[in-house]
This record gives C-alpha cells, sequence and structure tokens, in this order.
C-alpha cells in the first residue's frame, strides 16, 4: 500500500514535470523536440499514474481488461525503444558536435535529458503493467458468472 502510494507520487511528479516541460521547451524556448520528448515522458508518467491509482482504488480489473493493459504496456515498450534509439543519437550528436547547453533553442543537451526520462518512463510504464498484469486472476475469468443463465 505504502510502495503503491510512493509510485503514485512519483508518476505524479513526472507527469507534471513533463507537461509543464513540454509548454516551456515550445512556447517560451522554441525547442519543439526537446518539448515533444518532454510531451511523451509525460504521457508515460500520467499513464502509469492512472494504473497506480486505479490499483490503489482496487478497480484496475474492473476498468481495464487483460489486453487493454497489455496495449497500454505495448506503448510503454515503443516508448522506451524510441527513447533509447533518440538518446543514443542525441549523444552521438553531442560528442560530435560538443554543442554547449546555450542557446537552449537548439541544445543537444536538453534533449538527451528528455529522450532519457521518455525512456525511462517507458519502462517504467511496461513494468507497471506487467506487474499488474500478474494480479489477474485466470481462475476468475472461467468462474462462474451470476448475470449468465444456463441453457
Amino acid at each position: 500500500m505504502l510502495r503503491t502510494k510512493i509510485h503514485i507520487a512519483l508518476s505524479a511528479i513526472g507527469a507534471f514535470l513533463g507537461i509543464s516541460a513540454f509548454i516551456c521547451f515550445c512556447l517560451v524556448y522554441a525547442n519543439v523536440e526537446a518539448g515533444m520528448w518532454a510531451l511523451l515522458s509525460g504521457i508515460h508518467a500520467s499513464l502509469a499514474l492512472m494504473l497506480h491509482c486505479h490499483f490503489l482504488k482496487e478497480s484496475l480489473h474492473v476498468n481495464f481488461s487483460r489486453k487493454a493493459l497489455q496495449y497500454i504496456g505495448d506503448f510503454g515498450m515503443i516508448g522506451f525503444v524510441s527513447g533509447t534509439a533518440l538518446t543514443i543519437f542525441y549523444i552521438f550528436l553531442e560528442s560530435y558536435y560538443k554543442a554547449d547547453i546555450m542557446p537552449i533553442r537548439t541544445s543537444i543537451i536538453i534533449r538527451i535529458v528528455w529522450s532519457f526520462m521518455m525512456m525511462k518512463w517507458g519502462l517504467m510504464l511496461y513494468w507497471t503493467t506487467k506487474k499488474y498484469l500478474r494480479t489477474y486472476n485466470d481462475h476468475q475469468l472461467f468462474s462462474e458468472n451470476p448475470n449468465i443463465e444456463e441453457t
């Protein structure tokens, strides 16, 4: 229970920072790439937050089927793989051009940070869905449903 509350707090912080960084980098500094990776990071963190909250309220099994959780996990894995590829690509660019962090509009270092955060939250979302998929009881699927009439 306490562990879930800690995950909720961390996911809420990640979602808030991702969405606020998107607004900051896209509107103020015009670094659209870093803003997009921050937004995707915030979306992954928001999905993890939603799953943790449903699990804490014990409504995860009611609102999400196994297939829906698997799709959310696949989205997390896509975020992890693309974030890893982007992080490696931006590290290569940074080592090749040796650019400074200023000006922020063209900063590769900020893109590295937010692509890494997208990689991290994608992995956390995938891990969260796999953890909650293990809580599903396969025997519940085949138990008698009182709403179904026998023929």
